[in-house]
């Protein structure tokens, strides 16, 4: 792996140190809580979720158990929300090893208080958030034709609150209570999902006297959410909510099996715009 030093051209710094998939990935460091967000290849919902956000990324899931990468993420597992409906649990490989199918970044919220792990005697908030993750993951495997049934009816369901929204400027927000499930929700989205895992954990630590309200406001990724979060708006995050999140830092982006490490937004869209290129 070639590495250079950070360069400062137009006032960003341009991160030059890459490394590929095929090499052991040493660099690439996961935590517990890191928010993915993919860019799915030759899917055309996927498409539709980035013209209807006007952004890179369609997808977005919670990392949940980090064991190493020198086995190639297989021993990383990922929760991760579906378009038709359900939660599951799988391994980073499934997006991090299919360099054909998926391009990657990593986000990871660095506040001091967040990254504690627990040494400070309270509970350690990223494990909350992945457990609440984990809870909602489905064990069994639903049948084909439920699946695509399920899938059908929730990106109708999407595609027309989004339409509706654009074309009346409204901002309807149902009053879900808040012991509903994501997975009881027809139209939640996946980074609605880690939205929700987030607000929740934190809730916890708040109620347990742990935490203060402040420490929501922190965990708040959807600017349209201006007064007190609900359950819906949490719920309806996009991909590019969390992309364009500045609470969030951008760590990595995985392009065509190239790691790049990056330092801010401006960073990675210039990687998305013009590709990676080992140097």
């Amino acid at each position: 792996m070639n590495r250079q030093n950070k360069q400062q051209e137009g006032g960003i710094g341009m991160v030059t140190n890459t490394k590929t998939l095929e090499e052991p990935v040493k660099a690439f460091k996961l935590k517990t809580a890191d928010i993915l967000l993919v860019h799915t290849k030759r899917s055309f919902w996927s498409w539709i979720i980035r013209f209807g956000t006007h952004c890179y990324w369609n997808h977005a899931l919670i990392v949940c158990t980090v064991n190493g990468s020198e086995q190639g993420y297989d021993n990383t597992i990922i929760v991760d929300p579906k378009t038709d409906g359900s939660v599951e649990m799988d391994c980073a490989s499934k997006y991090l090893g299919r360099l054909n199918k998926y391009n990657v970044a990593v986000k990871r919220l660095e506040a001091e208080w967040f990254q504690d792990d627990g040494q400070s005697g309270k509970p350690d908030v990223r494990h909350l958030i992945c457990d609440i993750a984990a809870s909602e993951a489905v064990t069994g495997v639903h049948p084909k034709l439920a699946q695509l049934i399920n899938r059908f009816t929730r990106q109708i369901t999407v595609i027309y609150r989004f339409i509706r929204r654009k074309m009346k400027g409204a901002r309807v927000s149902l009053n879900f209570p808040w012991s509903i499930r994501p997975t009881e929700v027809k139209a939640f989205t996946c980074s609605g999902f880690v939205q929700w895992c987030y607000y929740k954990g934190v809730s916890h630590t708040v109620e347990k006297g742990y935490s203060d309200d402040s420490r929501l406001e922190e965990v708040i990724f959807n600017p349209r959410i201006e007064r007190k979060a609900t359950p819906f708006e949490l719920l309806t995050t996009t991909p590019a909510d969390l992309a364009k999140c500045a609470k969030l830092s951008w760590k990595y982006v995985v392009m065509n099996g190239v790691i790049r490490e990056v330092a801010s937004g401006e960073e990675a869209e210039l990687i998305i715009a013009n590709g990676i290129t080992i140097n």
